[in-house]
């Protein structure tokens, strides 16, 4: 766990030094998320108590939500960058965060399960946690286009990160009942 906190706190440190050298506009802002998320799981963490792979997840997920705000390409942030044909980074993280938040919510779902849980009903909830989780995400957004500096984009931008989200959560859904069923074999 220590492993995981310190590479978290050098790519945050690091990603905010390279910022505020290149004037990255968003700098301040997404590593102050990315510390208030870090306080987060780290509280949840303690209801949770993921395994070693799910804090990984996190930790990377992080990195990949901090690239992409503060990172420059052509003076926009990563976020804005196509990365495959009109597809943007932005679409492409939230699908792969999503898989990722998936692998950390079913491990708290099947702690907190306990071996009396409904297999198909852990798997909808923790399905359900990661499409919560990105709505969340969404409405800060909205608010901060609305109350804030920051835009993000449209409602169109929104309904479409929603989308990748949901596809990155049914990807995360997939593999985990193959992980599953594959370790169950063994």
């Amino acid at each position: 766990m220590i492993a995981v906190l310190g590479f978290t706190l050098a790519y945050t440190a690091a990603l905010f030094v390279y910022g505020q050298a290149v004037e990255s506009p968003l700098t301040t802002l997404y590593t102050e998320v990315n510390v208030g998320l870090l306080v987060l799981f780290g509280v949840l963490n303690n209801w949770a108590r993921w395994p070693l792979r799910a804090l990984w997840a996190v930790s990377l997920v992080g990195l990949g939500n901090m690239v992409g705000g503060v990172l420059l390409v052509s003076d926009q942030p990563l976020y804005m960058t196509a990365v495959a044909g009109p597809v943007l980074y932005d679409k492409v993280f939230h699908a792969v965060a999503a898989a990722a938040m998936t692998v950390i919510a079913w491990e708290a779902m099947k702690r907190w399960a306990g071996t009396g849980g409904h297999y198909g009903g852990t798997l909808l909830l923790t399905w359900l946690v990661v499409m919560g989780g990105g709505a969340v995400v969404e409405i800060a957004e909205f608010i901060g286009s609305n109350l804030g500096d920051v835009s993000v984009g449209d409602y169109t931008n929104n309904a479409l990160d929603l989308v990748a989200n949901a596809i990155g959560a049914t990807v995360g859904l997939a593999l985990l009942v193959w992980w599953e069923r594959d370790a169950n074999l063994r």
